[in-house]
């Protein structure tokens, strides 16, 4: 404490005040690497955490708060729509991947996202872990869009939602290969002695610590915001009103009300809702990472950008807890599916007796798991969500 004082003051005159501590440093703590790369960076290096105490307070419960929702909403989603007979349906499976998508996004991405907040250097974990990291989320980002868009597929399902996992994976291995964890500062101040700064070790997109790869850089980001961002939401949408428009038509011609045309409507209408829940959530992160290639000024991109961070990070993770929500508010078959669920584990006695749950169990313990389902429920295998 005493020499960081010391060597405050013989600095505090020097119109460089940042070269005189990268002189000053070294001498008086020549014993420890570690007090030598401190002294010189709290004065003279990015700040070790990402805001002030008070707001990265909140930031933190926020976050926490997302984590525990999402888990919880997600593995509920999950077992619900696994084990409940009502939604035993070919969408199901569709939407049990995007509700393990949300998990792995939460589960990989927010950990790291909060550790980093509160310490931003140096990188503490091993190097792979940074592109592990980036690879992951920009897969779980990118292939809800491709989910939505094979819904419609009902023969192989399974080779279908492999396929696309695959496919995800590969357009996000340039982003796992292009984010590494590196050393801001190659040198110590001031010399070209070639041995790097340890604690400015950061996780990040290479061109940071490399230049010359930007323009490289800049189509890896726009094909990626307009591919899996851009392109998709609005054939979705158009897609999926279009779909609208015509169920309710038929409806109207025949003067009557189907019921395979209601349930396509309501899971058009299911489908829609986590495509526009996913296009607010996204967006501000994909405007973030544009919005780099088109700023000049090294300061108004980092204040920009300090802001936007935060804002696109809250969004991004936002997502995940949105869709088990929007199955509950728009679903009325998952709304009835999820209570009958939470009373059967909570209080089973109390499970009424005309709940598709207790009639299901009922016959499976009569029946010795041999009845079929179908007897028991009274439950069509259709594309119904809702």
């Amino acid at each position: 404490m005493f020499s960081n004082f010391t060597i405050m003051i013989n600095c505090e005159k020097e119109d460089d005040r940042c070269m005189c501590l990268a002189i000053e440093c070294p001498r008086v703590y020549n014993y420890s690497v570690t007090l030598k790369e401190e002294c010189w960076m709290e004065e003279c290096f990015i700040s070790k955490r990402a805001l002030n105490h008070s707001t990265l307070l909140q930031v933190t419960v926020g976050y926490i708060i997302i984590l525990i929702v999402g888990l919880l909403g997600n593995i509920l989603a999950i077992s619900v729509l696994r084990r409940h007979p009502l939604m035993k349906t070919h969408s199901s499976v569709y939407i049990i991947n995007l509700a393990i998508a949300d998990l792995i996004t939460l589960c990989v991405g927010l950990p790291f996202e909060l550790i980093m907040n509160w310490s931003q250097y140096p990188w503490p974990f091993p190097d792979i872990f940074c592109n592990l990291k980036a690879l992951i989320a920009e897969a779980t980002m990118c292939h809800p869009f491709l989910f939505v868009k094979i819904k419609s597929i009902r023969q192989n399902v399974n080779i279908a939602i492999c396929l696309v996992w695959i496919i995800a994976a590969l357009f996000a291995s340039p982003f796992g290969f292009y984010h590494r964890a590196d050393y801001i500062l190659k040198d110590w101040p001031g010399t070209d002695n070639k041995v790097p700064v340890y604690s400015s070790k950061m996780c990040m997109v290479a061109v940071i610590f490399d230049r010359s790869s930007l323009p490289m850089y800049r189509v890896i980001f726009h094909f990626s915001a307009l591919m899996f961002f851009a392109i998709p939401i609005s054939i979705i949408l158009v897609l999926h009103i279009l779909i609208a428009i015509r169920v309710r038509s038929s409806r109207k011609d025949i003067n009557r009300s189907d019921s395979a045309d209601e349930g396509k409507l309501r899971l058009t209408i299911i489908l829609t809702s986590i495509v526009c829940a996913l296009f607010v959530c996204h967006l501000p992160f994909q405007f973030q990472r544009l919005l780099f290639f088109y700023l000049e000024n090294e300061e108004a991109v980092s204040s920009l950008n300090q802001y936007l961070f935060f804002i696109s990070g809250f969004l991004f993770y936002l997502a995940p807890i949105i869709n088990p929500i929007l199955y509950n508010v728009v679903s009325s078959r998952f709304r009835k599916a999820s209570k009958d669920m939470l009373v059967g584990i909570f209080n089973p006695s109390n499970l009424p007796q005309n709940s598709t749950m207790y009639r299901y169990s009922s016959a499976n313990n009569v029946a010795s798991n041999r009845v079929d389902l179908h007897q028991c429920v009274g439950v069509t295998r259709s594309n119904q969500f809702v």
